[in-house]
C-alpha cells in the first residue's frame, strides 16, 4: 500500500513538472511570436526567412518630429512633438495595444542635458530613464553596439535598433532641451488579441548581434542548400541566361564576381551596364530588373564596399544577396549586358533549398527600378513604389545627381522627406524628416561615408559643381506590410524644388492578390447612409461640416465632408463579407482635437482601444485604422460596431467610416 501511494505521488509529481514546462515553453513561444506565430522583436531579427511571408495583421507606423505644416521646421519647437505629459515632458511616441518599436533615431539634440523616458504597459514609473547620449552610445547595456550605433558609425544620425515589445502600450518622452531635437521612431502595431511579453532589458540578444556583426555573411545555414556554380561570358547588346530552376524552392543566396571590379579599383561602369533579371514561375515579365551597381546597393557611380546584411560586395569583389526568395515552379536566372564591349569570366555561385510553405501567405521577391528626372518647383513627389495587390517593403538605393547651390545651403536636395501611404489610405503610416535622415545619418551626412548592416551612405563625389550620392536602407524585421497596395513616395528638396537626376530601386516581396475588400462604407452626417446603416449616437458635442487638407497631401487639396463628435458613444452596422479572417476599421477624423481615444466592441463584446496620440491643427484630416480579429468577424455577414468616447482635448470625432473585409 505505502509502495503504491509513493508510486502515485511520483506519477503526480512528473505530471506537475511536465505541466511547468509545458507553461514555460508557451511562455517562451509568446515572448517570440506575435499574431498566428509570426515572430516579433529578437526574434524576428534572426528570422531572415520569413521575410517573403505576408504580415496582414501587422501595421507598420513611425513618429517623428516633421514639420506639421508641411514647411521646413523639422526638429525645430514644441509643435513637433505630440504634446506634454503631465511631468512636462515632450512625447515623442505613445501607442496603446500591443506592438513593438523597431527602430529609434535622433539627431540635433543637446548632448549633455537631454533625457529619454520610456514607459511601458501604462506604468507609473518608466523602465528606460536615462540621458539620450548614454542611450545611444552602443556602450551601456541592453543598448549595445552593433545595434545601437552614435553618430560618427552612422554620419551624424544616433539610431537604436534594439527591438522593444510591449504587450499593452509604450509611452516615449524626452526633457527636449536644446534649440533643435530630430527624431524618427519606427514600429509595429499587432491585432488588439495577439499575445506579446513586454521587455524588461534582460532579453538575450547575442544571436543578433552576431549576424549584425558578421554582415557580409550568410545569414542563412547553409545545410540542405543546392549550389550551382559557374562562369560566363557575355558579349555586348547579348544576354546569358545563368541557370533555370525546377520544382518548388528557394533561393538563399546569390554571388557574383566579375573579374577586375573591387572596392579598391572602383570600376563602376560595367556595374551599370549589366542587368540581373530573375523570372518566378513562367512570367513573361521579370520581377526584378535592375543593374547590377543598384541592386547590391553600391549605385551607379563605381564599385564601393557596400557591406549590409541583404545585399554588398566583399573585399575582394565578390557581389552577394541573400534574399530569401522562393519560387513554385521555376525560377530562371539572366544577366543581360546593355554595353557594347564584352565582359567575361562572370562568376556565379548560387543556393537553393526546397521550400514547402503556402503561396497564398507568400510573397515574391521583386524590385522596381527607375531612373527619373526631377524638376524643381514640379509638385511631385518622386515615387519609389507604386504597387496594387499584398506585400511588403523591404529597402530602398537611392542614387542622385544635383547641382549644387540650389537652396539656401548645399545639399538643399537631401531636405526632402519620406512618405509612406498603404492600403488606399489617405494619410501617411510613415512621414520623415529629410533624406538623409531616412538613411540613418545626418547633417547631410556631416561625418562621411559608412556602411552598417541596414543602412549606408557609401558614394559622395564633387564635380563641376554638381553633388552625386548614393544611400541605402533595408526594412527587414520592420518591413513595411501592405494588404492592399503602396505607394513610397520621396520629396527632392523640402518643397520638391529641386532639380536632380535620381536612380531609385526598390526591394519588396509581392502577392497581386489584394488581402482587403472595401465591404461597407458610413457616410457621417449624411442622412440617407445614416438611416441605412442604423446609426446612433449619444451626448452629442458637435455636428456640421468641415473644409481641410489631408497631412502629407502634394497637391493640398480642400475636402469637405459632413461629421459628429461625441463623448457618449456611436453605433452602426457595417456589412463584411462571410468569407473573412478579420477585419479593418477606417476613420476619417478632424485632427485638430488632440489625442482622441475611444473603445471599439463588436456585436457587444469589447475588442481594444483605438488612440490616436497628438494632433495637427494645419492639415486637419487624417485616416486612422483599426484592425478587429477574426475572432469578431469570422463568418458573419454584418457586424454592430460601438465605438464609445474615453478621452480627448475635446470630444471625439468621425466623419466616415469604412469597413475592409480581410481575406489572407
Amino acid at each position: 500500500m505505502v509502495n503504491q501511494i509513493r508510486r502515485r505521488l511520483a506519477i503526480f509529481v512528473v505530471i506537475g513538472i511536465i505541466a511547468a514546462l509545458t507553461v514555460m515553453i508557451t511562455i517562451g513561444i509568446l515572448s517570440r511570436q506575435g499574431h498566428a506565430g509570426e515572430p516579433y522583436g529578437l526574434a524576428a531579427m534572426s528570422s531572415f526567412e520569413r521575410l517573403p511571408y505576408l504580415q496582414p495583421y501587422t501595421l507598420a507606423g513611425g513618429a517623428s518630429s516633421y514639420d506639421r505644416s508641411e514647411g521646413n521646421f523639422d526638429g525645430f519647437g514644441e509643435s513637433n512633438f505630440l504634446y506634454l505629459d503631465k511631468h512636462g515632458d515632450k512625447v515623442m511616441l505613445d501607442l496603446k495595444g500591443p506592438g513593438t518599436i523597431y527602430r529609434m533615431w535622433f539627431t540635433g539634440f543637446n548632448p549633455v542635458d537631454a533625457t529619454i523616458k520610456i514607459y511601458f504597459d501604462g506604468e507609473v514609473d518608466p523602465r528606460v530613464d536615462m540621458p539620450l547620449r548614454d542611450l545611444l552610445s552602443g556602450t551601456n547595456e541592453p543598448f549595445l553596439s552593433p545595434l545601437v550605433v552614435d553618430d560618427t558609425a552612422s554620419s551624424g544620425g544616433f539610431v537604436c535598433y534594439l527591438p522593444l515589445p510591449f504587450s499593452e502600450s509604450v509611452k516615449v518622452t524626452t526633457n527636449g532641451i536644446g534649440d533643435s531635437f530630430f527624431y524618427n521612431i519606427g514600429y509595429h502595431t499587432y491585432t488588439p488579441d495577439t499575445a506579446v511579453m513586454t521587455w524588461d532589458g534582460k532579453e538575450d540578444s547575442a544571436e543578433v548581434n552576431g549576424i549584425w556583426s558578421a554582415a557580409g555573411k550568410n545569414p542563412f545555414s547553409e545545410d540542405g542548400t543546392t549550389a550551382e556554380t559557374g562562369s560566363i561570358d557575355i558579349d555586348g547588346g547579348k544576354e546569358q541566361v545563368l541557370l533555370r530552376i525546377e520544382g518548388q524552392r528557394a533561393i538563399s543566396s546569390l554571388k557574383l564576381n566579375i573579374p577586375g571590379v573591387t572596392p579598391a579599383t572602383g570600376n563602376g561602369a560595367v556595374l551599370n551596364e549589366i542587368r540581373l533579371r530573375l523570372y518566378w514561375d513562367g512570367e513573361e515579365t521579370p520581377a526584378v530588373d535592375a543593374p547590377l551597381g543598384s541592386f547590391f546597393a553600391l549605385g551607379p557611380f563605381g564599385a564601393f564596399g557596400t557591406k549590409a546584411l541583404p545585399v554588398g560586395m566583399d573585399d575582394t569583389g565578390t557581389m552577394y544577396a541573400y534574399f530569401p526568395m522562393p519560387f513554385e515552379k521555376e525560377a530562371r536566372l539572366e544577366l543581360v549586358n546593355t554595353g557594347t564591349e564584352s565582359v567575361k569570366d562572370v562568376s556565379f555561385e548560387l543556393r537553393h533549398r526546397p521550400f514547402s510553405g503556402s503561396f497564398r501567405q507568400m510573397g515574391y521577391f521583386k524590385t522596381r527600378f527607375s531612373e527619373q528626372q526631377a524638376e524643381a518647383y514640379d509638385g511631385k513627389d518622386l515615387p519609389v513604389l507604386e504597387e496594387e495587390g499584398a506585400g511588403k517593403f523591404i529597402g530602398v538605393v537611392q542614387s542622385l545627381n544635383s547641382e549644387l547651390n540650389q537652396g539656401p545651403v548645399d545639399r538643399w536636395h537631401l531636405e526632402g522627406d519620406e512618405k509612406v501611404y498603404v492600403d488606399g489610405s489617405q494619410s501617411p503610416a510613415i512621414h520623415g524628416t529629410g533624406t538623409e535622415d531616412f538613411y540613418n545619418g545626418g547633417w547631410y551626412f556631416n561625418k562621411g561615408l559608412f556602411t552598417q548592416p541596414l543602412a549606408g551612405y557609401t558614394a559622395f563625389r564633387i564635380e563641376n559643381n554638381r553633388d552625386s550620392a548614393t544611400m541605402y536602407r533595408f526594412l527587414t524585421h520592420d518591413a513595411i506590410p501592405f494588404r492592399d497596395g503602396i505607394r513610397v513616395m520621396l520629396e527632392h528638396g523640402a518643397f520638391n524644388d529641386v532639380t536632380e537626376q535620381v536612380w531609385l530601386l526598390a526591394f519588396y516581396y509581392h502577392n497581386p492578390r489584394s488581402q482587403l475588400v472595401l465591404s461597407d462604407t458610413l457616410d457621417v452626417g449624411n442622412e440617407e447612409s445614416e438611416q441605412s446603416h442604423a446609426y446612433e449616437i449619444t451626448e452629442t458635442y458637435w455636428q456640421g461640416s468641415s473644409l481641410y487638407q489631408y497631412e502629407g497631401a502634394q497637391n493640398n487639396d480642400l475636402v469637405t465632408d459632413n461629421g459628429r463628435a461625441h463623448t457618449g458613444y456611436s453605433s452602426f452596422t457595417l456589412d463584411l463579407q462571410p468569407g473573412n479572417e478579420g477585419a479593418l476599421l477606417r476613420r476619417r477624423f478632424d485632427q485638430t482635437v488632440e489625442n482622441q481615444s475611444a473603445s471599439v466592441y463588436v456585436d457587444n463584446d469589447f475588442v481594444g482601444i483605438w488612440y490616436k496620440a497628438g494632433g495637427n491643427g494645419t492639415h486637419n484630416w487624417r485616416d486612422e485604422d483599426f484592425i478587429i480579429p477574426a475572432s469578431y468577424t469570422r463568418g458573419k455577414r454584418s457586424i454592430r460596431l460601438k465605438v464609445e468616447y474615453i478621452d480627448s482635448a475635446v470630444a471625439w470625432n468621425e466623419y466616415r467610416y469604412s469597413l475592409f473585409s480581410l481575406i489572407p
